[in-house]
């Protein structure tokens, strides 16, 4: 009987480890969930502002201005490469409203001086 005792405290305390182990390990990680593209030119041209090779994938790196500094798009292509034809597109219209404006349109995009 008494070993039986030392058997059940020993069994308890290895699925207590066990189970201790298995939920550290499962710990949710931080994801990105947006990716930096900045505007390359020194334009202010409404062709240029909406043109998709004027933006690179980089680090984010604006101080806030009145003109477009880049936009946070969801895929990422790679450091130094366009972004998502499809996302950009969405939102090249209100990339060329946030540089009439001087203000951002959306929280997407960063603007600088």
């Amino acid at each position: 009987m008494k070993n039986m005792k030392n058997y059940a405290f020993a069994l308890v305390a290895m699925v207590i480890a066990l189970g201790s182990f298995t939920l550290m390990s499962f710990k949710k990680s931080e994801v990105q969930t947006s990716y930096f593209y900045e505007y390359t030119s020194s334009s202010t041209s409404q062709l240029d502002i909406e043109n998709i090779n004027n933006y690179q994938r980089s680090e984010q790196s604006c101080e806030p201005g009145d003109h477009v500094c880049g936009v946070n798009l969801p895929s990422n292509t790679g450091l130094g490469n366009p972004p998502n034809t499809a996302e950009f597109d969405a939102v090249k219209s209100q990339l060329w409203a946030s540089e009439q404006s001087g203000e951002a349109q959306t929280d997407q995009i960063q603007m600088k001086d």
